[in-house]
């Protein structure tokens, strides 16, 4: 069967490949990272770090749309994180647990340019 067809594949929200830097903040624990957003959809990010982060670390994202509209904030959980051993980096995929009404929108505007700019 092909992963198309598994229902288990399927994502709930539209997911665009993304290239822009971000700061992930580890609340209670001091410590800011940057790195870089992979992929993003209404629910989550992935998003490459130089550190490891666990799954269930909750995390603030920081970042920009390339257009610099307004810089968006997220508070999110660590669902998934691996080592890209080809891309020399972590991967930890992000799921949104809050945002401002303001944000979501921006986000879910981005996501239908970016698809409906897609060939």
């Amino acid at each position: 069967m092909s992963t198309q067809d598994d229902p288990g594949s399927r994502r709930r929200d539209a997911r665009v490949a993304v290239d822009f830097p971000v700061t992930v903040i580890l609340p209670g624990h001091e410590l800011v990272l940057g790195g870089a957003a992979l992929d993003l959809s209404e629910g989550g990010m992935r998003v490459a770090t130089t550190s490891d982060l666990p799954p269930g670390q909750r995390v603030i994202v920081r970042f920009a749309f390339p257009s610099g509209a307004h810089d968006v904030l997220v508070h999110g959980v660590i669902v998934l994180s691996f080592y890209d051993a080809r891309r020399c980096h972590y991967a930890h995929g992000i799921a949104f647990t809050q945002y401002t009404e303001r944000d979501k929108a921006a986000i879910a505007a981005f996501i239908r340019d970016r698809l409906g700019a897609a060939p």
